[in-house]
C-alpha cells in the first residue's frame, strides 16, 4: 500500500471517528429536546386550564388569549380551557404577582406578558421560574450582537417588538409633511397642534449615552415643549382621529396605529433617522403558576410561525428578530440611514446611570413648556 493510501485511510477513519463522536455528543442533546416538550405537553394535558391576565388593550384582550389558546390547542394535541381576566398595565400586574408570591397565593395570571421595565423588576423579585425555553420552542428566534431573545437566568423569552417612532393623522399629516427627523415636527406650521407624552417617553431612552445623548435631547425637548399643544399618553390614539392633536411625538410603539389603520382610522407611524428604540415583549412563568407547563407552551406558541401572525392581527407586533417579519422593515429603515438603535432589555435598563433623573428632567421640562 503507497503512502498516499496510508494517508488516505488515515484521514478516512479520523473523520469517521470524530463523526462518531459528535454524533455521540450531539445526540443526547438532540434526543432532550423532543422529549422536554414532551414532558411539558404531557404536564400541561393534566392541568387542564391556562389562566390569562393584562390589558384588554394588549395582545388582542379576551379575543386575542381565546385564539392563541386554541392555536396552542391544535398545535400540541391540548384540550386546554382558556379563562381570561382582564387585568391593570405590564407593571401594575408584576407588582401584583410579586405580592401574591410573599403571600403564598397563586399568580393571578399563569402566563405573565410584559415589558423590560416589569422584567427587571421580575428579575430582582426572582418571582419566575426558570424554563429551559430551547428545548420547548419551536424555533429559536436568531440572534443578534447584544440580544438573545433567551434570557441567561432563563427566567422569560421575547416573542415581540414594539419601535418607537411619530403617530400621526394622515388627513394632516401627508406626502412630504411627514417627519423624517426629529428637527421636522419643530416647523412652525404645527406650533400647537402636536403632542407629546407626560413621561417623555422615547426621549428619557435616547437622552442615555451611546444614544443621541443629553445635551442633544435636553435642547430638543425644550424646543419641543414650545411647539406642543398638549401631552397625551400612549394608547390615547382618538385625540390624533379627533383631529385634537396631528402628531404624537414620541410614542411607546407604533402597534395601535397598525390596527386601528385596518379599522379605517386616518393614523400612521413613521421612525425618524436618528434612531429608534425597540421595546421587548417578554413572556414568562410565574413561580406560583397553578399551570407552569401550559404556561410555558404558551409563551413559545407566540414564537411559532401561527403566534406571530395572531399577534400581528391583534395586536400590530411581531418579533423583529424574524426574516419575515413586520417589524423587521421599520428596524432596518433606521439602521440603513445610519440612525442608532438600542434594544430595551432588563439588563440595558439595570446598566443606565441616571436614567429615573432624565426622565423627570424631561418631564418637567415638557410639563412647564421649557422653563
Amino acid at each position: 500500500m503507497s503512502a498516499q493510501r496510508h494517508s488516505a485511510k488515515r484521514m478516512l477513519i479520523s473523520a469517521t471517528v470524530s463523526a462518531s463522536v459528535f454524533l455521540t455528543l450531539a445526540l443526547p442533546a438532540r434526543a432532550a429536546a423532543p422529549a422536554q416538550l414532551a414532558q411539558t405537553i404531557e404536564g400541561a394535558k393534566k392541568e387542564g386550564t391556562i389562566r390569562g391576565q393584562w390589558s384588554q388593550n394588549s395582545y388582542g384582550g379576551s379575543e386575542g388569549f381565546a385564539e392563541i389558546v386554541a392555536g396552542m390547542n391544535k398545535k400540541y394535541g391540548l384540550n386546554l380551557k382558556g379563562q381570561f381576566t382582564p387585568g391593570p398595565d405590564m407593571q401594575a400586574l408584576m407588582v401584583r404577582i410579586v405580592q401574591e408570591a410573599a403571600a403564598g397565593q397563586p399568580a393571578s395570571t399563569d402566563v405573565y406578558l410584559g415589558n423590560a421595565q416589569a422584567m427587571l423588576e421580575a428579575q430582582k423579585s426572582q418571582v419566575l421560574k426558570p424554563v429551559e425555553w430551547a428545548a420547548i420552542l419551536d424555533r429559536r428566534p436568531p440572534g443578534e450582537t447584544g440580544f438573545d431573545a433567551i434570557a441567561s437566568d432563563p427566567s422569560s423569552v421575547a416573542f415581540a417588538t414594539a419601535v418607537v417612532g411619530i403617530q400621526y393623522n394622515t388627513n394632516f399629516v401627508k406626502g412630504a409633511d411627514v417627519p423624517k427627523k426629529l428637527e421636522d415636527v419643530l416647523n412652525p406650521k404645527w406650533k400647537g397642534k402636536i403632542a407629546s407624552t407626560p413621561y417623555a417617553a422615547g426621549m428619557r431612552e435616547l437622552a442615555m449615552p451611546g444614544l443621541l445623548g443629553r445635551e442633544y435631547i435636553v435642547e430638543f425637548t425644550k424646543k419641543l415643549s414650545q411647539q406642543i399643544g398638549g401631552l397625551t399618553r400612549c394608547g390615547e390614539a382618538e385625540r390624533l382621529t379627533s383631529g385634537e392633536f396631528v402628531m404624537l411625538v414620541l410614542t411607546c410603539g407604533g402597534n395601535d396605529s397598525t390596527v386601528l389603520q385596518r379599522k379605517g382610522a386616518p393614523l400612521a407611524h413613521t421612525v425618524v433617522q436618528e434612531g429608534t428604540i425597540l421595546h421587548m415583549r417578554y413572556g414568562g412563568v410565574p413561580k406560583n403558576s397553578r399551570s407552569p407547563n401550559a404556561a410555558a407552551l404558551f409563551a413559545s406558541y407566540l414564537l411559532t410561525p401561527e403566534g406571530q401572525a395572531l399577534l400581528w392581527k391583534h395586536d400590530g407586533l411581531d418579533l423583529h428578530l424574524f426574516p419575515d417579519s413586520h417589524m423587521k422593515k421599520d428596524v432596518d429603515a433606521v439602521r440603513a440611514a445610519g440612525g442608532k438603535v438600542v434594544v430595551n432589555t432588563p439588563q440595558w435598563l439595570g446598566s443606565l446611570k441616571g436614567y429615573q433623573e432624565m426622565q423627570k428632567e424631561l418631564e418637567k421640562i415638557l410639563r412647564e413648556g421649557g422653563k
